[in-house]
Parts: C-alpha cells; structure tokens; sequence
C-alpha cells in the first residue's frame, strides 16, 4: 500500500440538497424485477444534472431504517416548469420489495440531489456505457448532449456531442426496459446480453471492441455505469484505446452526505499514492483510470 496523498477539496452538494416529502405520481415495471418511478419533486427536478442521484426512505417505516441512494434517470416539466423526477430500480432487498408495493398518490422521504455528475469534455463521440440497472445514471446525460435538454440551476451549459452510441449489456432479454427512451434521445443504440437473448451474445466490452476506435485524445469519450467488474473492464478498454472514460460507482450508502464514509473507493492522484474517497461526496463519478480496481 502507497501513502496517502491529501484529500482534494470537493462540492459538497449534500451542502445545497433538499430533504421533503414527494408524492409518487407513477410507478410500473418496465422490465424483470425493475420498476421505474417518477416523483413530485420540483425543488430536484429544477437543480439535479446527469449523474447525480438522491436518497429515498419510505416514511413511518423502521426496517430497513436506512434510506437508499438511486440515481436520476431524468426530469420532466409541468406547466413550463420541472417538476417530476423519474428512479429506476432493481427488486432485491427489503428496500426495494416495500418500494415495489408503492401506489401512486404515496410519500416517499427524499434528500438530493446528491454527488458530483458526469461532466464529459466536448468529444466528436460520447459513448455511453451501461451494465445491469446501470442506464439509470446515463439518459439524462445522453439527452443533455444531444441538445434535448438542460439540466441544473442554472442551467449548466454542456458541450455538444457528434454522436451518442449507448452499450448496454444483461445477462438476458427480459432485464432491458424503456431502451426506446435512448433511441428516442438519438442514441445509437447496441445491446449485449450472456445468453443471446438479444443482441449479440456477448458483454459490453463485445460491443465496444466493434467501435470504431478513437481518431484522437479528443475524438471519444466514455461515460460508464455497473457492476464494478464491468466498469473496470471498460476502463482497461478506454485506457488501451486511448479514449478518456468516467465512470459512476455504485457502492452502499449509508447517509448519502459524506459522515459515515461506508461508500469509500481507493482513488489514485498524480503522484500514484492513492487514498479513500467517499463515493457519494467525491463521487459517484470518477475518472475510470483513477481507480484501483
């Protein structure tokens, strides 16, 4: 083990987060054990960009006790003005097997939103990856770039893509819902599953090998979300191509803000000497070859 280097100064959004009550105003299952959930949360719905996410608790209720972090899948406007945030999320666990049994019209305890988003530089081509439930933290940011939205309060201004592909990788056809929502962005979208389901029978590391590779340090970026395997499997991809590659981590949370540092990754600096950071605080977001894996 290296020495620590000191930790660098972060935004701490939990600073600026909203803690309220929010109606749930739709919620379905959009795919096996995934359900997708959109809120009255105007106050999150105006100021979250693409990555950050929020913690969610069912009222009145003590177990489990702990809240949950989801990320923000996208915003919607009411009457000219945002209003609703959409949550997706896989049923496994407690949490999320009360959640599924949530009618439109009940409360939900929500603080956010929280972390520090993606922030891709401008590229010719923005490829977004996803592995799993891992497209939940990557629409919104699909959309930004195409120049179908804008998110942040102030609106954040955010570099145009040429292009935007999406891989999406599961073990089988029946964990993919809403795909239609990145092809509606514009995305081109490429679809891997374990079984051959649907789209090739592969991973996502199989679908970028068939990209083009990148013309130049500014011709591809890479933003990725999933299982830390996956995640780190395309980071050696991007660092063997040469195409920068940010990455969303998605480690338990206990508190959301930074005080219990239960989500802390090991994160390299300049130097090569590493130290923890806390993913819900420094992160979720990170340079893919910041991490050690």
């Amino acid at each position: 083990m290296t020495a620590p280097v000191s930790a660098a100064p972060a935004t701490c959004h939990a600073d600026a987060a909203r803690y309220l009550r929010a109606a749930i105003v739709d919620h379905r299952r959009i795919a096996d054990r995934t359900w997708r959930i959109r809120l009255d949360c105007p106050e999150i719905a105006a100021s979250a960009v693409p990555g950050q996410f929020a913690m969610l608790r069912i009222p009145d209720r003590y177990d489990p006790l702990l809240a949950r972090p989801l990320a923000v899948y996208d915003t919607f406007a009411a009457a000219g003005h945002p209003r609703h945030v959409d949550f997706i999320y896989l049923v496994h666990g407690k949490f999320t097997t009360a959640l599924a049994t949530l009618a439109p019209g009940a409360e939900l305890v929500v603080w956010g939103p929280l972390g520090n988003g993606f922030a891709p530089p401008a590229v010719d081509h923005l490829v977004l990856v996803a592995g799993g439930i891992g497209q939940t933290a990557l629409l919104a940011l699909a959309r930004e770039r195409l120049g179908l939205a804008a998110y942040g309060s102030p609106a954040r201004t955010a570099p145009r893509a040429g292009r935007v592909t999406f891989c999406w990788g599961a073990a089988t056809a029946a964990r993919f819902g809403d795909v239609d929502d990145f092809r509606r962005a514009g995305c081109d979208v490429h679809l891997a599953t374990l079984d051959g389901s649907a789209g090739i029978r592969g991973t996502v590391v199989d679908l970028l090998e068939a990209l083009a590779p990148p013309r130049g340090p500014e011709s591809m970026h890479v933003a990725c979300c999933g299982p830390e395997p996956m995640m780190a499997a395309v980071s050696r991809w991007a660092a063997a191509t040469g195409a920068g590659c940010d990455v969303s981590l998605e480690a338990p949370m206990a508190c959301g803000v930074g005080i219990c540092f239960t989500c802390v990754a090991r994160v390299r600096d300049a130097a090569g000497g590493w130290d923890y950071r806390r993913t819900c605080v420094e992160g979720p977001v990170f340079a893919g070859d910041a991490i050690e894996w």
